[in-house]
């Protein structure tokens, strides 16, 4: 995991992955994490990474679904413990286009599952406030190009 200098950040990147069914229809990925929540892939920059390289590294980690990072979506933010002591993670979002192919789960990287859905049915799933907003961006960022 890469901290930043003074230890008080952590930095992590991930993507929002989106594909097209055979009928055209926009699908947006959600993972099960290992609190059972719903959200977007993610994880931790290794030292000599960018966060672009790291949003494609865990796309792959987590479901096996080799991806083209894209457009900035947004960066979040949130207090964890690091070590015992109070920390912030950020997490930087990307667009990242991948095959229209079934995922899998990485059950070693906590993923329980992995699943395409419509973007109406993501937003209604994804656990975490932060990442349905992020979604929602993403979705805006999809609907300009």
């Amino acid at each position: 995991m890469f901290i930043d200098d003074d230890g008080t950040r952590a930095i992590s990147a991930g993507g929002v992955v989106y594909t097209y069914d055979t009928a055209g229809q926009l699908l947006l990925l959600l993972i099960k994490d290992k609190h059972g929540n719903w959200t977007l892939p993610k994880g931790h920059l290794h030292a000599d990474e960018t966060p672009h390289e790291a949003a494609h590294r865990e796309i792959i980690e987590e479901t096996g679904l080799e991806n083209d990072i894209g457009l900035f979506v947004g960066r979040v933010a949130y207090p964890i413990l690091k070590r015992g002591l109070p920390s912030i993670k950020t997490v930087d979002f990307f667009l990242a286009h991948a095959d229209y192919i079934a995922p899998t789960p990485q059950l070693d990287e906590g993923i329980s599952q992995a699943r395409w859905l419509r973007p109406v049915d993501a937003l209604a799933l994804v656990s975490y406030n932060d990442m349905h907003d992020i979604l929602q961006h993403a979705l805006d960022l999809l609907d300009s190009e």
